[in-house]
Formats: structure tokens, C-alpha cells, sequence
């Protein structure tokens, strides 16, 4: 029985987070009852997943599970939902970097109420996304996605925040209507309603094929940290110590990377795909101007956002490969990258919290053993530490880059290599004794409950580097 499993996937953290926003506003137990609850949200959903994953057959590429439901009658329009494998990967690292965030984020945030049924709905949305398998509900999913991270930007950040609020809501406002304007022309030439992997069967002539791609890809280019758009991308990222935040407004480059995945470039037409290389240059020097940045600046949130800045880049270039192969690749090393700056992300908060209150400057990591282990093993696995999948499956996108170009394979390693220099200089700052200042630094390190959760994090990684979705195992 395969009927509404997608479908209760995303109803699940939908749920959740009514239950959330209708809990009681009682002064002792208001807080942990949000928090229980959305632990208990992301768990079942996590549960319900692998037994999902049952159904798939591991070794096949494409679709394997669709739904289809009625819409409207008049006109008739369905709505329908599927999944690959690439998808469900996407699904499940979420979920994963959730759990793991909710569990180990401070509890006396503000606002938990708010901030926590806004991340649910932006769960259950982002589920909506990746199993959108038609253009309506590709669409709603897409434009609805921006509402709960709204919420989110206007409620955290700096100083600031109202420019990068307005700057925000601007672009997504744009990409959401030019992206309704395209599918409207497609839907009119089309006749109705079409399943997202038969664009390329539609027939587009003159310079309506250079308007309806064109929109397509500034809508998505719009929520990708590409020059210009990643100007309000580095004002939020570089500020924002929520670590839930800060996770739910770096997946929103992956909701763009998501869309030119469905969309591009097998798709188009080759009058359109002959500007790719434009795009590719203009993700190059973005690459390489905002790594550059990374080394100068110190401000260690900014380093992280440079990082998934070119990671995310990488993965991008890759989508534009003339070749649909490193797909499963992008996945798993995606899988990977999730998490790791979750659990970085996370690190740096606590140790950004024991610095303001203890007054403690450079070489913090000399009294916290168990963070300084954690946040050591951490970044070494994001630069490439070759027991996680993040480097196998990066080793495979850029050997391809490389086979591709020469040149753009080079300064895609330069870029890459500059944000690692850029991540470890700061975890040397960390840890340098010179810069420990004498104070009282007890119960500072992690406690045992976070560090455990760090470690099983990379056993995690760990496993998924020995053998990709190890947990499935009555694929097909």
C-alpha cells in the first residue's frame, strides 16, 4: 500500500506545528511543551521516512513513488506528488539536521512558540517541494516556501534586520512572480496542467522560449548565493546565532539548486542552454570573491556562510554538467553538508554564548575539551575529511568539472581551498593558548548530551561513507 505516504510526509510536520502554535501559554511548562512536541514531530516523521524508504528500490534512478490528487474540477486541474531517491535523500537530511538542532539549541530562546512552528511549517513546505511532481504544486510549494522563513528573518538578525527583511521579501517576491508568469504561458500553450518531467516535450517558439526559460531561471537564481542576490544571503547568515535559523535560511540556496535540478538543463532548448557558460563564469567569480572575503573577515559566522556559499556553488556548476550522472552524488554529499553545518552552526552558538558571558576572547577551545573535539572533527569534515560521504561524492563533482573544463576546475579547487584555509585559521584562534584569557571557566565545555549527540552525528557521516542509505534495507 503506497497511497498518501508522500502526502502524510509533509502533513506530518504541518501537524506538528499546530500543535505548536495552539499549545498552552502556561508560565513554567509553555517552553518545554513546544519543544517536546516538535521533537516528537521530527521523530515520527523521521520513523515514517524509513519506512518510506522500504518501497524504494536504491539501485534505480527516476521516479519511483507517485500520488496523484484532485485539485479543482473546473478547470480540471491534478495535483501530483513523487519521489526519487535524490529527493528523499534531500527529505531525510533535513529532518536529521532538525532533530539534531532542536535536541541541542538553548531553551530559553525568545519567542520558542513562533520560532518553532515556523520551522515545522518550513519543514512540511520544503517536503512539499522536493515531492512536487507537477507544475501547480512545484509552484505553490516554491512561493509558500518564503512565508514561514519570513517569519523568521523578521523575528531574528541584527541591527539591520528591516533593510534585510525588505531586501528579502523583494527578491523572493520577484522570483515567485516571474515563475508564475512562466508556468502560466506554459500551462496556456500546453492546455493544462503538465507533470514537471515532460517540459521538455513542450514545443516553444520564437521568443516565448527565451521568456518562459528566462523567468524560470531568475526565479531560481534568485534564492542562490549568486552576485548579486547573495548580498542579503551574507547580511542575514553572518548575524543570525539561532542555529535554527540560521539552518532553515541556508536551505533556501538548496531550494534554488532543487528547482534548476528539476529544471535544468536537460530541459531547455539549446538556443537557451548556450548561456550556461555565462552563469557558470558568473558562480566562479562569485566563488571566488566571497571565499577571498572569508580570509580577511573575522567574524566566524561569515566564514561558515562563505563556506556553504561554495559548496552550494559546487553543487550548482554540477546541475549544469552536460551530463545527468552526479545527481545521486549531489544527493549524498548534500546529505552530508546538511548536517555538518548544522552541527557546526550549533558549536559555534555555544561557544559564541560562553564567550559573551564569561568575556573570554580567542582560545575559548583550551577549556571546553569536549566542544573543541567536536568542532575540530567538524570542520575537518567539511574541508574534506575522508570519512564521510561529503568527500567521496565531491571528489566525483569536481573530477567531472575537471573533465568538463580545466579552467573552471581549477579555480572551483582554488575557491574550495581558500574557504577551508579560511575555517581552519579560525578553529587555530579557537584553540590558541596565547589568546586564553585566565576566568572562571567551569561547566563551560558541552554537556554530555550534546557531545553524544555530535558523535553519533558523525557515526552517522561515517556509515553513509562506507555505504550510501545503509538503513535501507528492503529497497524495491
Amino acid at each position: 500500500m503506497t497511497d498518501y505516504l508522500l502526502l502524510l510526509l509533509i502533513l506530518i510536520p504541518f501537524i506538528g506545528a499546530l500543535f505548536v502554535i495552539t499549545a498552552k501559554n502556561d508560565r513554567y511548562y509553555a517552553v518545554d511543551n513546544v519543544y517536546r512536541v516538535s521533537i516528537w514531530t521530527i521523530l515520527a516523521e523521521l520513523a515514517f521516512q524509513l519506512y518510506v524508504f522500504s518501497f524504494f528500490d536504491i539501485e534505480k534512478n527516476g521516479i519511483q513513488l507517485i500520488e496523484k490528487y484532485r485539485w479543482l474540477n473546473a478547470p480540471e486541474i491534478d495535483i501530483l506528488l513523487g519521489a526519487d531517491i535524490f529527493s528523499m535523500i534531500l527529505a531525510l537530511s533535513i529532518n536529521l539536521s532538525f532533530l539534531i538542532a532542536v535536541i541541542c539549541i538553548s531553551r530559553t530562546a525568545a519567542r520558542a512558540k513562533t520560532l518553532l512552528a515556523s520551522e515545522l511549517m518550513f519543514i512540511s513546505l520544503l517536503h512539499g517541494y522536493f515531492f512536487a511532481a507537477d507544475l501547480f504544486s512545484f509552484y505553490i510549494f516554491f512561493a509558500a516556501l518564503s512565508m514561514p522563513l519570513i517569519i523568521l528573518v523578521s523575528t531574528s538578525g541584527n541591527q539591520n534586520k528591516k533593510n534585510i527583511f525588505k531586501r528579502f521579501s523583494i527578491y523572493n517576491l520577484i522570483g515567485a512572480t516571474v515563475l508564475f508568469l512562466a508556468l502560466m504561458m506554459i500551462y496556456g500553450i500546453k492546455g493544462g496542467n503538465i507533470p514537471l518531467n515532460t517540459i521538455s516535450h513542450i514545443n516553444l517558439q520564437g521568443n516565448i522560449q527565451y521568456i518562459v526559460w528566462l523567468s524560470i531561471f531568475f526565479a531560481f537564481i534568485s534564492r542562490l548565493p549568486v552576485w548579486p542576490f547573495h548580498y542579503w544571503m551574507a547580511s542575514i547568515n553572518a548575524t543570525l546565532k539561532n542555529p535554527l535559523v540560521f539552518l532553515a535560511s541556508n536551505l533556501v540556496p538548496l531550494s534554488g539548486l532543487y528547482g534548476f535540478m528539476r529544471f535544468w538543463p536537460n530541459t531547455v532548448p539549446a538556443t537557451i542552454g548556450r548561456y550556461a557558460p555565462l552563469f557558470e563564469a558568473a558562480c566562479i567569480i562569485t566563488m571566488l570573491f566571497i571565499s577571498l572575503i572569508s580570509l580577511s573577515h573575522k567574524e566566524i559566522r561569515y566564514k561558515l556562510f562563505a563556506y556553504t556559499t561554495v559548496y552550494c556553488l559546487l553543487y550548482l556548476i554540477g546541475v549544469f554538467l552536460p551530463t545527468s550522472a552526479l545527481k545521486q552524488n549531489i544527493g549524498y554529499s548534500l546529505f552530508a553538508y546538511t548536517i555538518i553545518i548544522t552541527v557546526i552552526s550549533l558549536l559555534l552558538s555555544h561557544i559564541e554564548e560562553m564567550k559573551k558571558q564569561l568575556n573570554l576572547g580567542q582560545g575559548i577551545l583550551c577549556y571546553m575539551p569536549k566542544a573543541s573535539k567536536c568542532l575540530s572533527l567538524f570542520v575537518l569534515a567539511a574541508i574534506g575529511l575522508p570519512v564521510t560521504p561529503l568527500f567521496w561524492n565531491n571528489f566525483i563533482i569536481v573530477s567531472e568539472i575537471f573533465n568538463y573544463s580545466l579552467l573552471v576546475g581549477i579555480l572551483v579547487m582554488l575557491s574550495m581551498f581558500i574557504v577551508a584555509l579560511a575555517l581552519l585559521e579560525e578553529l587555530y584562534r579557537l584553540k590558541d593558548k596565547n589568546y586564553a584569557a585566565c576566568a572562571n571557566t567551569k561547566n563551560i565545555d558541552l554537556s554530555e548530551t550534546h557531545f553524544m549527540i555530535c558523535m553519533i552525528s558523525l557515526a552517522v557521516l561515517f556509515f553513509s561513507f562506507i555505504k550510501p542509505l545503509w538503513f535501507v534495507f528492503n529497497g524495491g
